[in-house]
């Protein structure tokens, strides 16, 4: 019979204590590879009024505990500041002068495939679920889809859905695909914060501190008055971004139930999920007020992209160089190690994700708006409203450049780092800059084939009394 000392006993416990325990932490095996796929678009959703981005005001808590586990990309970049535009880029990885998206309306090139197309060949089951007129099935954004949900009801509801019913018949659809075992693409798009911010009011309420009911209005006969030259008193001011902000509580609220989904239906460990937006909104930082589409500032060009792979120990990661939403689509292919797609003209992130060495960390952003001079009575000089609003856009400059009548170009020239409010307009005094960004955009208009003078979209009367009422259209 072994007897042992009562040291060696003592000994002997620990280290069984010690496997056990080591055993039992240790890991079964490699994280499951990424299956599914999740986009969430917030439409018109502004970067400064996100937590995630330094906004002091609670808007977005479920946002900003998800990116505790992604990566937070810091300088996102649009490629247009109007929805189709944007979202066509978005679903392509293309500039809209490429996919044949250039302004409210128009449709995709028939040649341009669909990151739903992409999915779909490879076995992916795909849905897309839309809340605004902007993106229903005219635009032909709903090729590749085997379900494309818009059913927005009759223009005089207002061209738009409720994002809470969009969601229910996302994870509906979402509860389908789980229940048959099938590998899915999610595209849930959300019109809050879009004009009119009309959240409920508990939502406004919350930042408006001692005030206990809302006072201004949403309605559309007040339209022309609410975002055009400011007349505003700053009361009125502060309750319409409160307005704003109650609606990208509504969307974080919604995230919340999206992420709870995937949670309950046992999918969130090999779902890869993007959040981002459009687009950004001008409040109160110009002469014209509460709108987007024309003016291709920060507040506007500027939007959240938040992505996250399963599996992979982000923690938070932010990543500060700039990147456009052109690199949507390559970076979904890579993640899921899929062959790129000729035509394709964006880059993956997944190299920046991953904190891996990158070639060219200063690549410039390219974006166009609509025309529309009346929005930008600064510039002095004769403008047109047919064409297109280019900019380009580095680092820590940017330049625009407005049609003029003459067929010429009236240029705007910021140095962001010193003027990020973009109110001292360095063209004439920076020539050789301008001269240099102007270069720029000439090589990148001429090889993205975009046409400077899109035809406007011919729309029915009620639809167009809808857009009327949205903002979309000028009397």
């Amino acid at each position: 019979m072994v007897v042992f000392a009562y040291n060696e006993l003592v000994w002997i416990f620990v280290a069984l204590v010690l496997f056990v325990s080591s055993a039992c932490s240790a890991p079964t095996g490699p994280p499951p590879e990424p299956t599914n796929l999740v986009i969430l678009s917030i439409d018109t959703l502004r970067v400064d009024h996100l937590g995630i981005y330094g906004y002091p005001h609670p808007t977005s808590p479920t946002l900003d505990r998800f990116a505790e586990q992604s990566t937070v990309f810091e300088t996102a970049i649009t490629v247009h500041v109007t929805t189709a535009p944007a979202h066509g880029t978005i679903l392509t990885g293309r500039y809209p002068g490429s996919h044949g998206i250039l302004r409210n309306g128009m449709r995709l090139a028939r040649n341009v495939p669909t990151l739903a197309e992409m999915l779909s060949e490879q076995g992916w089951s795909t849905g897309g679920f839309v809340s605004g007129w902007t993106l229903q099935r005219h635009t032909s954004l709903d090729r590749g889809f085997a379900v494309y949900d818009d059913d927005l009801g009759s223009p005089e509801a207002g061209a738009r859905r409720d994002g809470g019913k969009t969601t229910d018949v996302a994870l509906d659809w979402l509860k389908e695909q789980v229940a048959t075992d099938r590998k899915f693409f999610l595209f849930l798009h959300l019109f809050e914060p879009h004009w009119p911010y009309d959240p409920p009011a508990r939502d406004a309420l919350r930042f408006l501190p001692n005030q206990h009911e809302l006072t201004t209005l949403t309605k559309a006969t007040h339209l022309n008055r609410l975002i055009t030259v400011n007349r505003l008193t700053e009361f009125e001011q502060r309750e319409y971004i409160a307005r704003y902000d109650g609606e990208i509580v509504v969307a974080d609220r919604l995230l919340n139930r999206l992420l709870d989904a995937l949670e309950s239906l046992g999918v969130a460990h090999n779902t890869v999920v993007i959040v981002l937006s459009d687009h950004g909104e001008t409040l109160f930082e110009r002469k014209w007020t509460m709108d987007h589409g024309c003016r291709p500032y920060e507040e506007q060009i500027q939007v959240p992209l938040v992505l996250h792979i399963p599996g992979e120990n982000a923690s938070g990661h932010r990543v500060s160089d700039q990147v456009s939403l052109l690199d949507v689509v390559p970076t979904v292919l890579d993640v899921f190690d899929l062959a790129p797609q000729e035509g394709v003209q964006g880059r993956s992130l997944l190299p920046l994700a991953r904190d891996e060495v990158t070639t060219n960390p200063s690549r410039p952003a390219f974006i166009t708006a609509r025309s529309a001079p009346e929005r930008v009575p600064h510039v002095k000089a004769p403008l047109t409203s047919r064409g297109l609003v280019r900019a380009v856009r580095l680092p820590n400059v940017k330049l625009i450049e407005y049609p003029t009548s003459m067929g010429g170009w009236s240029p705007e020239l910021f140095v962001l780092s010193d003027d990020p409010g973009e109110r001292d307009n360095r063209a004439e005094s920076s020539n050789d800059t301008a001269l240099f960004l102007r270069q720029e955009l000439d090589r990148w208009q001429a090889h993205s084939g975009t046409d400077f003078a899109p035809e406007a979209p011919i729309l029915d009367p009620e639809v167009e009394a809808a857009l009327r009422e949205l903002g979309y259209i000028d009397d």
